[in-house]
């Protein structure tokens, strides 16, 4: 599982929040907004709109803060949130 994030957004923090409450293992990958690397490549590619967070998980592609947290939910039903 991967994470496409950034430090000071607010949405990529709660899905943090969620990944350790849960006790999941997942590899953080920054997405430096200020450095407009959500408009390139690879990122660019996942992820139309360009925006963080965005969650990778085998072949799922996840983006939307709470969208990603009932995923890890649904597919990590132990410890509930």
């Amino acid at each position: 599982m991967q994470l496409y994030d950034y430090f000071r957004s607010s949405a990529s923090y709660r899905v943090r929040i969620a990944l350790a409450l849960k006790g999941l293992d997942c590899e953080l990958l920054p997405v430096l907004l200020l450095r407009n690397e959500q408009l390139k490549p690879p990122f660019s590619s996942m992820s139309g709109a360009g925006l963080v967070p965005l969650l990778k998980d085998g072949d799922a592609l996840l983006t939307q803060s709470l969208a990603i947290i009932e995923y890890l939910d649904e597919v990590h039903p132990e410890p509930s949130l």
